[in-house]
C-alpha cells in the first residue's frame, strides 16, 4: 500500500529535529521500502556515537549544526526546523506548494521518486501533475543558508513559478519594500508614481502581513528586494530579477505565497530561493549579505550633514570671497559662515550642467553657476565635500551632447526610434543601455574625467526606475527582455557609477547614494527615500506630517532589506508648510543613517516657507542637530563598519533588540540607532508628549544622565519642539551631546 499524503492539519504541526541521513550513493525510493530503510539507517554527528534513527516513513532530512531541512517524500513538501526543534519555515501546503505555469495551466509537484544525496546537498526527482518529472536540488551553502532550486522539464516554455506555504496568524513579516504599501499609479505607463506617494496616508508599519506587494521597482520610493524576514527566525529571498509579487496572507490569512514570471535565459527559467536561519535578525542579514554581497560603506565624511537645493536658479549673482557666484549658492555658504553652522557635504542637484534638461554634458552651466572653478574652491576652503547628481540619461540634441553621441554609437536602450528627449513626463529614447559593455565604458570615461577635474567625491544617483523599457518585446544588448532588465537596472546603474568613482579614487574615498535599488544594489550604493512629501500633490497641496511618519517606517523597512545606510530629504522633498514638520524631521535625520537637508523650495531656517521667515528657534535647532552629527560621527562610523562586515543596519528596528518581546514586534515609532542608543521620534504636528516602551534592561536619558529607568515599562514623557527622545543602554560608552544639546530635557510629566 502506498503512503498517503500527510493531511493538511498535520502538515502544520511542529516536529522535532530529525537526524541527518548520510547517503553518498544514489537512492531509489519505493513506497513499500521507505519505512524499512528508515528503521535501518543511522545518523552520525561529530564527536557522538551513532544512534538508531526513528524516521517518519515518508520523510528525509538534510541537517547542519544550525538547522534541519525536512522533506516529505509521498508528496513533496519542505520545511526548516531550527536548532531548538521549532519549525521556522513551515512546509508548502499539500497539493499547492511549489508550482509552475505553462501554456495557461498551473502545475504542482507530487511524489518524490528518486533521491541522490551527499552530506549537505540532495537532488530529488519529483513527479508532477503534468506527467513529467521536475528536479529539486537542496543545498546547504552554509550551516544557515539553504538553497532550493526547482527545475521543471522543457524550461523554455515556462511562463511563471512560485510557492505557497503556511504562515501562522501571529507570524510577523518584515521587508520586501521601503514603500508603505502598493497603491495604483497616477496614470499607469505615463506617470508611474503610486498615488499615495503624493498624498500620503496614515498606513503601514513594520509588519507586511495582509498585503499584496508587487516586485516591480516603481518611482519614487524605489528600494525593493524579493526578500523578507519572519518573526519566527528565518528569512527568504527569491533569486533573480524577474517581475513578480508576494501575497502576504492577504488572499488566505494563513498562507504566504509568491509568484514570479519566467524569462528568456536559463537562470530565469527555474525557481530558486534561499532560506536563511537566524534566528536573530542580525544573523539573517549576515547570511543574506554573505550571499548577495556585503553592503558598500562610504567614507566617514558622509556621516556629517548634507546641504542641497532642488534647483539653484538662474538670476542675479552675489559675491562670495569677492567673486560673483550663483546667489542661492552664496546664500547657503555665507549663512553657514554667519550662523556658525559647521560644513559637511554640499550637493549640486540637476540642473547644473549645460544643455537640455541641465544634463546634456558633464560641463558646468556658467550661466546658472558663474565662476564654477572659484565656486568649488570656496567649498574646498571651508571644508565641504562636493557631490553631484547623475543618472544614466543621454540628453541633448546638439553636436557634442551625450544624447547625439549615444544615438550615433547605438548605446540607447530599446524602444521608440526617435531622437533622445529628456523630460519628466514626455521623455523618450534617452535611457542608456546599461547592459552594453561599450556603453558602460563610454559613460564611465565621461563621468570619471569630470569628477577628477572638479574634485567631486559623491554621486546622488537619481531615477533609474523611470522610463525604463520594460516590455517583453524590448530586447536589451545582453539579450534579455525588458521584463528581465527592469528590476536589474538600478543595480547596473549603481555599479557603473561606483566603478567610475573607484577608477578615480581607488582608495575608496567616495560614495554613491541611490534612490532605486533591488537585490545586490547595496554592494555599490547607500540609499535615500525618494520624493517624500512635506506637502501633498507635488508640493502644490496642503502641508502634511505624514511624510515624516513615512520616513520613520521606510528607514526601518530598508534595514530589514539589507540596505543598512539610509536617509531622507529632511523636511520632505516637496516643501514642508509647517515649521514643526521641519523641526521634528531635523531631529529624526540626526539619528538616521544619512542626514541630508534639502528639496524643492526653501529648506533653510534663515529663509523659511513659514512664518517667521528668519526663524531663530529653527536656526538654533538646525545648528544644534547638525553639530550633533559631528559629535556622533565616530559612533556612526563604527556602526557603519558593522554594516559593511555583516549587513547589520545603522538604524535597527526594535525586533533586532529582542525578537521574542511581542511588544517590540511592530513598534515602528522607536528604534535602535547603532547598538546603544534607542530613539523615539515625534512626527505629529502639535505633539508635546509621547509614550515610550523601554524594553528589558536599564536605560538613561541621552540628554540628562541623571534620568535613569528600568525596563520593561511604558513611560509617557514630555517632548518639547527642540527635543527628540534618546536613551542610552546601560553600560554603553557613547559620545555625550555636549553643550549644544537640547537645553530642555525630556522628563516624565
Amino acid at each position: 500500500m502506498s503512503p498517503q499524503p500527510v493531511p493538511r492539519a498535520s502538515a502544520r504541526e511542529p516536529r522535532g529535529v530529525l537526524p541527518d541521513l548520510r547517503r553518498r550513493t544514489p537512492l531509489r525510493l519505493r513506497p513499500l521500502t521507505i519505512g524499512i530503510l528508515a528503521l535501518a539507517l543511522v545518523a552520525s554527528s561529530p564527536g557522538r556515537a551513532a544512534k538508531p534513527l526513528a524516521l517518519p516513513d515518508d520523510r528525509f532530512v538534510l541537517k547542519t549544526e544550525a538547522a534541519c531541512a525536512e522533506v516529505s517524500l509521498s508528496t513533496y513538501r519542505l520545511r526548516i526546523v531550527g536548532p531548538d526543534g521549532e519549525p521556522l519555515f513551515t512546509s508548502e501546503e499539500v497539493g499547492g506548494g511549489v508550482f509552475y505555469e505553462r501554456r495557461g495551466s498551473v502545475h504542482h509537484l507530487t511524489r518524490v521518486r528518486e533521491l541522490d544525496r551527499s552530506a549537505q546537498a540532495a537532488t530529488l526527482t519529483v513527479d508532477t501533475d503534468e506527467g513529467t518529472p521536475a528536479t529539486v536540488t537542496l543545498r546547504w551553502l552554509t550551516p544557515r543558508t539553504l538553497e532550493v532550486t526547482v527545475q521543471p522539464t522543457s524550461p523554455a516554455t515556462l511562463t511563471a513559478f512560485g510557492d505557497r506555504f503556511y504562515s501562522p496568524k501571529d507570524e510577523v513579516i518584515y521587508g520586501l519594500t521601503e514603500r508603505l504599501r502598493d497603491s495604483p499609479p497616477i496614470l499607469d505607463g505615463w506617470v508611474d508614481v503610486p498615488i499615495e506617494e503624493i498624498k500620503p496616508l496614515e498606513v503601514g508599519s513594520l509588519n507586511r502581513r495582509g498585503e499584496k506587494i508587487a516586485m516591480y521597482v516603481r518611482p519614487t520610493f524605489s528600494l525593493y528586494a524579493p526578500f523578507f524576514q519572519s518573526s519566527r527566525g528565518y528569512g527568504l529571498a527569491v533569486a533573480g530579477t524577474m517581475i513578480g509579487s508576494f501575497d502576504v496572507a492577504n488572499t488566505d490569512p494563513e498562507i504566504l505565497s509568491f509568484r514570479f514570471e519566467a524569462g528568456s535565459r536559463p537562470e530565469n527559467q527555474r525557481l530558486q530561493f534561499h532560506i536563511f536561519v537566524g534566528p536573530d535578525h542580525g544573523g539573517i542579514l549576515d547570511e543574506y549579505t554573505k550571499l548577495v554581497g556585503r553592503p558598500f560603506v562610504p567614507p566617514k565624511w558622509a556621516f556629517l550633514h548634507w546641504r542641497w537645493r532642488d534647483e539653484l536658479h538662474v538670476g542675479p549673482s552675489a559675491l562670495l570671497d569677492g567673486i560673483a557666484m550663483n546667489a542661492e549658492f552664496v546664500d547657503d555658504v555665507s549663512m553657514y559662515d554667519k550662523l556658525g553652522i559647521s560644513p559637511g557635504v554640499y550637493h549640486f542637484d540637476r540642473p547644473v550642467f549645460v544643455g537640455e534638461y541641465g544634463f546634456a554634458r558633464f560641463v558646468w552651466d556658467e550661466t546658472r553657476l558663474p565662476h564654477p572653478k572659484e565656486m568649488l574652491e570656496a567649498l574646498d576652503f571651508r571644508g565641504y565635500h562636493k557631490h553631484i547628481f547623475s543618472s544614466m540619461w543621454a540628453c541633448g540634441s546638439h553636436p557634442g551632447d551625450d544624447g547625439v553621441e549615444a544615438k550615433q554609437l547605438g548605446f540607447l536602450a530599446p524602444g521608440p526610434s526617435g531622437p533622445p528627449h529628456c523630460a519628466d513626463l514626455s521623455g523618450i529614447s534617452f535611457i542608456i543601455d546599461v547592459t552594453n559593455p561599450k556603453a558602460q565604458a563610454w559613460w564611465q570615461e565621461k563621468l570619471a574625467a569630470f569628477v577628477r577635474t572638479s574634485g567631486i567625491r559623491g554621486i546622488k544617483l537619481d531615477r533609474g526606475e523611470e522610463h525604463i523599457p520594460s516590455r517583453a518585446s524590448d530586447l536589451w544588448a545582453d539579450g534579455r527582455t525588458g521584463r528581465e532588465v527592469h528590476n536589474d537596472y538600478p543595480t547596473l546603474q549603481a555599479k557603473i557609477h561606483y566603478d567610475a568613482l573607484k577608477s578615480v579614487y581607488p582608495e575608496g574615498d567616495f560614495l554613491v547614494i541611490a534612490r532605486a535599488g533591488y537585490t545586490g544594489t547595496a554592494r555599490y550604493a547607500i540609499f535615500w527615500g525618494g520624493d517624500i512629501a512635506g506637502s501633498e500633490s507635488f508640493g502644490m497641496g496642503p502641508g502634511t506630517d505624514l511624510g515624516l511618519r513615512s520616513a520613520i517606517v521606510s528607514q526601518q523597512r530598508a534595514a530589514f532589506l539589507g540596505a543598512p545606510i539610509w536617509g531622507s530629504d529632511t523636511g520632505g522633498y516637496y516643501e514642508f508648510k509647517d515649521r514643526e514638520v521641519f523641526a521634528r524631521w531635523l531631529e529624526f535625520s540626526a539619528f538616521s543613517g544619512i542626514m541630508e537637508i534639502g528639496g524643492q523650495g526653501f529648506h533653510a531656517p534663515w529663509n523659511m516657507p513659514t512664518t517667521p521667515h528668519y526663524d531663530e528657534e529653527m536656526i538654533d535647532i538646525y545648528r544644534r542637530y547638525t553639530q550633533l552629527r559631528i559629535v556622533l560621527q565616530s559612533y556612526i562610523v563604527s556602526a557603519a563598519a558593522q554594516a559593511g562586515a555583516t549587513g547589520m543596519p545603522i538604524v535597527r528596528p526594535m525586533p533586532f533588540f529582542d525578537r521574542k518581546d511581542p511588544r517590540l514586534a511592530d513598534r515602528w515609532d522607536q528604534y535602535m540607532f547603532g547598538p546603544d542608543l534607542m530613539v523615539a521620534p515625534v512626527w505629529h504636528v502639535g505633539q508635546r508628549s509621547r509614550e515610550v516602551y523601554l524594553p528589558r534592561g536599564s536605560w538613561r536619558s541621552y540628554w540628562d544622565p541623571n534620568q535613569a529607568y528600568k525596563g520593561p515599562q511604558i513611560l509617557t514623557l514630555s517632548v518639547p519642539l527642540d527635543v527628540i527622545l534618546v536613551f542610552v543602554r546601560e553600560g554603553a560608552n557613547v559620545p555625550a551631546p555636549g553643550v549644544d544639546g537640547p537645553r530642555r530635557g525630556a522628563s516624565a510629566p
